[in-house]
């Protein structure tokens, strides 16, 4: 049993686990309250945050774990590319070594598993732990735009624009903050956000999918929907490969594995074996060797880049996410914003070429 699943079991009551709730209760109000402090602080002025005359967009959600912040990062990232800005990505290299500011390359011991996989697909991706040096290490370095993962609860920087990812299958986090529930801060902290994006709505029942738009409603602001599809699939090279055939064997460490098992089984796939590990797992290397031994291995691509070279042949899907509407409403919110050709782009900004895995 995982650390999720005793969770859950708390939150649920079941058996001898319902004595940890009174517990787990006390410490997620004391967390909700110090967060409604600290929030109190910033939005008072007692605390100050970083602002910039270069436009911010923060990617964010108001829970731990998965709630497709990647997918929809990558999205806005190849939407601003598209159209003629120069975005960098700013990211604190969770679990990485690297304190930075710097760019980061396809070494998830330095970088971290989610900025190696953006510098592998030659997304300019900046790691640093103090994000707002990072930030202003991007705009030093040709940069028009940042777009900065998991910036929600980062109250150190003002972003232009602030979005947030709302997964429909459990937007809330059962209803408590941490670590009773998944909670990063109370609800009414949402007011913040300049638009929500709910990610994974064609996975989910229209019913659920309204109810939680009705209850989005109530802070006014705009809601996109945003459909999740497996655009193609790469090798433990990261090179383009043809799906999968027959029963596949399934393995992953991600915040929501749930919604990665339910898109295979949608797609067809018969699930032979399924190994879950906790998000952002480090594969050991008796796991390493069990896993080789898998005959038609599935994964992520969070998870592949940690195996790279390490003699599994599994496959992943790359995942896109469509949010209708969400274009617009960033472009008309860049309006003003000047375009930087890429050949007047200078030193490590320089790309090699365009970026991969566009699909």
């Amino acid at each position: 049993m995982n650390a999720d699943e005793l969770r859950k079991k708390v939150v649920r009551k079941e058996g001898k686990w319902k004595l940890l709730f009174p517990f787990l209760w006390g410490l997620s109000k004391l967390y909700c309250g110090a967060m409604a402090f600290r929030n109190f602080l910033y939005d008072a002025g007692f605390l100050k945050s970083f602002s910039s005359g270069l436009p911010i967009i923060s990617v964010g959600n108001i829970v731990a774990g998965g709630a497709g912040k990647t997918p929809l990062t990558e999205s806005i990232y190849l939407l601003l590319e598209e159209v003629g800005f120069s975005p960098a990505i700013v990211s604190r290299g969770y679990r990485g070594k690297e304190k930075g500011p710097a760019f980061a390359k396809p070494d998830p011991k330095r970088f971290g598993d989610e900025a190696s996989l953006y510098a592998l697909k030659k997304y300019r991706t900046v790691v640093s732990k103090e994000k707002v040096e990072g930030i202003k290490f991007a705009f030093k370095n040709g940069a028009n735009v940042v777009i900065l993962d998991d910036g929600f609860q980062h109250r150190k920087v003002t972003p232009k624009i602030n979005i947030v990812a709302i997964d429909p299958f459990n937007p809330f986090g059962d209803g408590y903050c941490l670590p009773l529930g998944l909670l990063r801060e109370p609800l009414k902290g949402l007011s913040r956000a300049d638009c929500f994006v709910i990610t994974r709505s064609n996975l989910v029942d229209t019913k659920r999918l309204e109810s939680l738009e009705l209850y989005l409603r109530t802070f006014k602001k705009p809601i996109f929907h945003a459909e999740q599809s497996f655009k193609f699939w790469v090798n433990q090279n990261f090179d383009r490969v043809e799906p999968p055939k027959g029963e596949i064997d399934v393995f992953c460490g991600i915040g929501n594995p749930g919604q990665f098992v339910e898109m295979l089984i949608r797609m067809g796939y018969t699930i032979r074996n399924l190994f879950i590990f906790q998000d952002h797992h480090e594969y050991t290397e008796e796991e390493i060797e069990k896993l080789k031994r898998l005959e038609n291995p599935v994964t992520t691509e969070k998870d592949l880049i940690k195996l790279k070279g390490k003699g599994i042949k599994a496959r992943a899907p790359v995942l896109r996410l469509e949010a209708y509407g969400l274009k617009e409403f960033i472009l008309s919110n860049l309006e003003g914003t000047e375009k930087v050709k890429e050949e007047e782009i200078e030193g490590e900004f320089t790309p090699a070429g365009v970026s991969t895995f566009k699909g």
